[in-house]
Parts: C-alpha cells; sequence; structure tokens
C-alpha cells in the first residue's frame, strides 16, 4: 500500500512538474510575440519565471546527452530536424521551462549562439517581427549591408552535417544587380539533391530568404516556402543555432 501511494505522490508531482513548465512555455512565448519591432531586451526581461541558466541545444541532441549537459535527470525532449530550437531552463537542478519545435509553428525564433547563458550575463538581444515570425537575436556589432553580403558572396556556407540527406548548403551570388541565395541540400558523397533560389534581402546582421518546408523536413509532400533569417557574426552564418561555414574553408 505505501508504494502505491509513494507512486501515486510521484506521478502527481511529475503532471504538476509538466503543467507548470507548459504554463512558462506559453508565457514566454507570448511574451516574445508581444515585442515591437527593433526593441532591445534581455532574457530577464521576458522571462515570466525565475532561472538560472538556459541550455541551447544543436539538432539531433539525445535525452541522455541533455539531461548530461544540464547535470541531473529530467523530463525532456529531443530535436528531430532542422531549424527546431531547443532551449532548457534551469533553476535549481529543476527544469522550469522547455521550448522545442518549429520555429513557423511556434511563432517564435530564437537564436541563441552561446551553448548556455546565465541569468546574470545580461546579454542584449534584438527583436525583429516579420509578418509571422518574432526573431530573438544576439545583438552584434552592427555591418553594413555591403560589408555583410562582400563576406559572404561566392561562397557556399554548409552545415555539413549528416543526418537523412547529409546538411543543407547555401551559395550567395549577385545576378543582374539582384542578390540571390541558391540553397542545396547535399546527399551521400555530396551530390546535390534539391536546390532552391531565392531573392536575399538584408538588413543589419540579418540575411533574409525564402527556403523550401521540404528541404527542413526531408520529404517531398509540401511545397510550402517560408522566409527564415540568418545572422552574420564573428565570421559565421547562424540559422538559429546551427553554424554554417564555408564549404572547403
Amino acid at each position: 500500500m505505501k508504494k502505491i501511494i509513494i507512486l501515486l505522490i510521484c506521478i502527481l508531482m511529475l503532471v504538476s512538474c509538466t503543467s507548470q513548465q507548459d504554463e512558462n512555455e506559453k508565457a514566454f512565448i507570448n511574451n516574445i510575440k508581444a515585442l515591437k519591432n527593433e526593441t532591445e531586451i534581455t532574457l530577464n526581461d521576458i522571462t515570466p519565471f525565475e532561472w538560472d541558466i538556459v541550455y541551447s541545444f544543436d539538432k539531433y541532441t539525445s535525452k541522455e546527452e541533455v539531461q548530461e549537459t544540464i547535470g541531473f535527470k529530467a523530463n525532456v525532449g529531443e530535436t528531430v530536424s532542422e531549424g527546431m530550437p531547443h532551449l532548457v531552463f534551469v533553476k535549481d537542478n529543476e527544469v522550469v521551462c522547455e521550448i522545442i519545435g518549429y520555429s513557423n509553428n511556434l511563432g517564435v525564433d530564437l537564436n541563441i549562439f552561446s551553448s548556455s547563458i546565465n541569468a546574470s550575463d545580461n546579454i542584449v538581444f534584438k527583436v525583429k517581427n516579420t509578418s509571422d515570425i518574432v526573431c530573438l537575436s544576439e545583438k552584434t556589432i552592427d555591418l553594413t549591408q555591403k560589408e555583410i553580403w562582400s563576406t559572404i558572396e561566392n561562397k557556399e556556407w554548409s552545415t555539413f552535417e549528416c543526418g537523412w540527406n547529409c546538411g543543407y548548403g547555401i551559395y550567395f551570388y549577385t545576378e543582374n544587380d539582384t542578390k540571390y541565395a541558391l540553397c542545396k541540400t547535399y546527399g551521400s558523397g555530396l551530390p546535390v539533391v534539391n536546390t532552391y533560389k531565392s531573392e536575399v534581402k538584408l538588413k543589419d546582421n540579418m540575411i533574409y530568404l525564402d527556403f523550401p518546408v521540404h528541404l527542413i523536413e526531408g520529404t517531398n509532400i509540401s511545397d510550402e516556402v517560408i522566409e527564415i533569417v540568418l545572422v552574420y557574426k564573428d565570421n559565421i552564418l547562424y540559422f538559429g543555432d546551427i553554424k554554417l561555414h564555408i564549404l572547403g574553408s
């Protein structure tokens, strides 16, 4: 009988913690969606809960690896594809909020470049509103559009990581005075499996281009195209927390 009571208490505690995490997630995302374009904030300004540290995990990071990083066992998820932010907020060795999912489903794009950020760091983020997504990016030194373009043009920037398709590549070039990006999907041995041409727009340290959903999700079912935002920082392009390096360098 005691064992049953203890089990029920544990279940109730787990349900209670999960429910609170869900509430924190919804409130955090709603606070981001309410931010005005071009504003600058810290995470402390928009987190409606207390936290000590937030971890940012790369795609395909397993639950075991997440638990090893945060230092304790917890009911956490894992990303299964590209373009899925995965943030875990921790307070006193307890997960108080977890953000995981596609940016176009969440309605927010969280470019957290550091593997972890302490609440006391007070790192400043810039807010960029698009029609469907609010992008939160770590503030960087602003470069001119010409400076950014001269750095990325005529180079192929790649994830070069093996997943179902062994990664993505984006080649930037100019044609008839218009800036373009040729998005590529690599297969085994680096043959190009799929390509997609998109016009490029630059603003501040951000590079806007269209990207087909099927390249992200690894299917040919959908013809849907979404706008993605790359951020240029310290000679590296970031797609969320994914680093794109110059192919061949």
